[in-house]
């Protein structure tokens, strides 16, 4: 059998290979599970996560497929037979979802091969639309997203399957406002809190954190943004699933909305998650307008965790561009009387040391 060398050849979807990336299997490996006898393989540009992204091309298929390498836990999960990317993904293509379909599993090496649904994320279709002044087209792309997010709300929890066993609960919200503390209010922001101050956020991020559990009834995707829609032939494909847990129903539709990757202006980011409030039965409806904005401030906070993080400690790039992004979105929209201090001064302090 004769096999390709690897080629890490530049396409839309692809960038500099990151440092320390895990490497594939043997290309005679993969050319077995696809049943050819020569392969291409070519990095793909990933996001936050740890995993490593390749596609895999050969003369001898029709499609070109996606190499999905683990590492850690993923990988041990997966010699188990019990890895929930593919647990979660069977449970949404059987609602209807579509996500990519697992092709072969590879565990001596700790890789999945999975169906490519190409380059065009929805983060690249809207920066073209707004581009090209189509405000009328960027609507109808996340409405091709709200059937998505309304079928993952309505899935039973059945307390067998993985996104049941575990929660947006109180102890996870606060460990996610505390991840926003040590890696984005000193590394990034250069603040340091009085001790009256880290008193109000601790105090405050607890009752926030304690609201926000007692919506946690649904199923919710955890990171669905901009980057983990993928959009071929018209239709929707939606990836990076695998932590899905049960969570509040505004959880997604806050993450979709108020996506930092894409420039929306804030009235227009609230007239959609109106417009999705709207088609929502009432049960749903109901906890989407008590949540949102709650939602949203925690959100947030823990996304500029999240790019001090990866900017300074993973060295993944420079996720502080998203700043500016995400703190226009904590206006006026997320101040609270129960928790002023998170959600009105401490915002107004990061405001004025980013200058």
């Amino acid at each position: 059998m004769e096999v390709e060398n690897q080629n890490h050849r530049t396409s839309p979807m692809t960038s500099k290979k990151r440092l320390n990336a895990l490497p594939p299997p043997p290309l005679k490996v993969l050319a077995r599970h696809l049943d050819v006898d020569t392969i291409t393989i070519e990095w793909l540009a990933g996001d936050g996560s740890d995993r490593c992204y390749y596609r895999l091309s050969s003369p001898q298929l029709i499609r070109t497929y996606v190499l999905m390498q683990l590492s850690s836990l993923d990988a041990k999960l997966l010699a188990e037979n019990g890895y929930e990317w593919i647990i979660i993904g069977k449970i949404l293509s059987q609602e209807g979802v579509r996500v990519p379909r697992t092709v072969a599993t590879i565990p001596d090496y700790s890789a999945l091969i999975i169906e490519d649904y190409g380059d065009t994320m929805l983060e690249s279709r809207v920066q073209s639309h707004l581009q090209s002044n189509e405000q009328p087209s960027v609507i109808d792309l996340y409405k091709k997203v709200f059937p998505i997010i309304k079928t993952m709300l309505e899935i039973k929890n059945d307390n067998k399957s993985p996104w049941t066993k575990r929660s947006f609960d109180k102890d996870r919200f606060v460990w996610e406002m505390n991840f926003f503390y040590q890696n984005f209010l000193k590394p990034v922001a250069n603040i340091d809190l009085s001790l009256q101050q880290q008193n109000d956020f601790k105090k405050e991020s607890e009752d926030l954190s304690s609201y926000l559990a007692t919506h946690s009834n649904y199923f919710v995707h955890r990171d669905l943004h901009s980057r983990n829609l993928m959009l071929q032939e018209g239709n929707v494909a939606m990836i990076d699933f695998q932590d899905a847990r049960l969570g509040p129903a505004s959880y997604d539709i806050v993450s979709l909305c108020f996506d930092s990757y894409v420039p929306l202006n804030q009235s227009f980011r609230i007239d959609l998650i109106k417009e999705f409030m709207a088609e929502m039965p009432s049960e749903i409806k109901q906890s989407l307008k008590s949540s949102w904005k709650p939602m949203l401030l925690q959100r947030q906070m823990k996304a500029l965790g999240s790019f001090g993080y990866l900017s300074i400690v993973k060295q993944r790039g420079n996720y502080l561009t998203y700043l500016q992004p995400a703190m226009e979105t904590l206006d006026e929209t997320v101040f609270d009387s129960r928790w002023p201090f998170l959600s009105g001064q401490l915002i107004q302090i990061i405001n004025k040391n980013l200058g």
